[in-house]
């Protein structure tokens, strides 16, 4: 049996959010903020939506370059999800299946998952309205604010 409760968000992202309840925390692990580059293997749709959200998540400095495969397995699913909404657009959601009885679209469970996968990734990624609203965004602190023991 798998681990029950909530999945862990990213140390970025719980540190971004801060600590409403007042727990005890571990500091998070840093990366450096940087915006990975693409990976070749991204369709026209992936990389149309990777150049739409990486400046986006860049500027909130929520991404590192070990973010890569995250944000790769997001804009392959959002170009699948896109691919399969067209294919149920020109088919239909009842197609004609075996011996002429009309059934529903074998595209839709696909879409459905791939929609499933989107949203999961996204909200991983700080990418919808909800996660947005938990992230708050501090300024980083001052090491040299003149608070030195012996100034």
């Amino acid at each position: 049996m798998g681990a029950r409760g909530p999945l862990p968000q990213p140390t970025n992202v719980r540190f971004l959010r801060g600590n409403p309840g007042r727990r005890a925390g571990s500091n998070p692990v840093k990366t450096a903020p940087a915006a990975p580059n693409p990976p070749e293997r991204l369709d026209r749709e992936a990389r149309a939506e990777w150049r739409r959200i990486v400046p986006e998540l860049d500027r909130l400095g929520v991404l590192g370059k070990v973010d890569r495969a995250a944000l790769a397995m997001y804009c392959d699913a959002w170009s699948r999800w896109v691919a399969l909404a067209r294919r149920l657009d020109t088919e239909g959601l009842i197609v004609t299946g075996y011996r002429g009885v009309t059934v529903k679209n074998p595209a839709w469970q696909l879409y459905r998952d791939a929609g499933a996968m989107v949203v999961q990734l996204a909200q991983q990624l700080g990418v919808t309205p909800a996660a947005r609203q938990r992230l708050r965004v501090t300024e980083p602190e001052d090491p040299d604010d003149g608070s030195g023991i012996l100034d």
